[in-house]
Formats: C-alpha cells, sequence, structure tokens
C-alpha cells in the first residue's frame, strides 16, 4: 500500500510503522517522500515565495478544478518565511487568509507542466513500489 500525504505537515510515519509492525508478514505500507518543491524550483522559479495556497497548488487546481478558483481573489500576500518544523504552527500569525506565499504566478501555461512533473514523479515512485525498491 502506498500513502501519498497530500500536505507536508500530515505526520504519518508512526501510522505506517505500526501498521508494517503489526503486518510485517502479510502487508507493507510505503510513504514516499513529497517532492512538490524539487518539482516546483525544475519547472518554475525557485525565488517565488511557497507555503500554502501558493503559485504551485493554485496552478494545480487551476488545471484539475478551474471552476472552483476564485481567480478574483488571488492576491500577493505579504509573505515572510514560515517555520514549518514548528509542532505548534499557527496559520493566523503568517496569513489571514489562509495563503502562506505568492499565489499570484499560478497560470494556465505553468499548471500542466506541473502536473507532468508530479504525475512523473509519482509513475516513478509506483514503479519503485512495484519492484520492491522502496
Amino acid at each position: 500500500m502506498l500513502i501519498w500525504r497530500g500536505c507536508g505537515q500530515h505526520q504519518l510515519d508512526p501510522v505506517v510503522e505500526q501498521f508494517n509492525e503489526t503486518h510485517r508478514h502479510s502487508a507493507r505500507v510505503t510513504q514516499p517522500e513529497l517532492s512538490f518543491h524539487e518539482i516546483w524550483y525544475r519547472i518554475a522559479d525557485p525565488n517565488i515565495v511557497g507555503g500554502h495556497a501558493d503559485s504551485f497548488s493554485t496552478s494545480i487546481a487551476l488545471y484539475l478544478r478551474p471552476s472552483h478558483v476564485r481567480t478574483d481573489r488571488i492576491r500577493d500576500p505579504q509573505s515572510r518565511p514560515v517555520n514549518w518544523d514548528d509542532e505548534t504552527l499557527d496559520f493566523t500569525e503568517y496569513s489571514q487568509t489562509g495563503v502562506i506565499g505568492d499565489p499570484t504566478h499560478a497560470s494556465r501555461e505553468l499548471d500542466e507542466r506541473l502536473w507532468e512533473g508530479i504525475t512523473d514523479h509519482v509513475a516513478k515512485e509506483l514503479q519503485k513500489a512495484a519492484t520492491c525498491e522502496i
């Protein structure tokens, strides 16, 4: 079984370890590392601040569900670095809207390339899992 987290802060390692210990003779769970930052840096502009509801995720939403994106509400928030390792992270300290980073660089031109980068990465991880390389 492959568990793919949508966001980086979901700490599923203990669940994966417990499942693998309990079912070590009958099943195995793998949780690949997220590569969203690497994909963004390779395809887009690494100087654009990212975080949550940023240009990366807004581009993916524009590609998959364009009618669900309220483009009239996209604006460049006051962006500052976030300590993502802080277990008590409070988004309200960084954002009034839930956006952390800059969503204004999302585009139809960028969204398809990002989606292809993600699906490429997922396919490689699934291939590794199928051949027990993970």
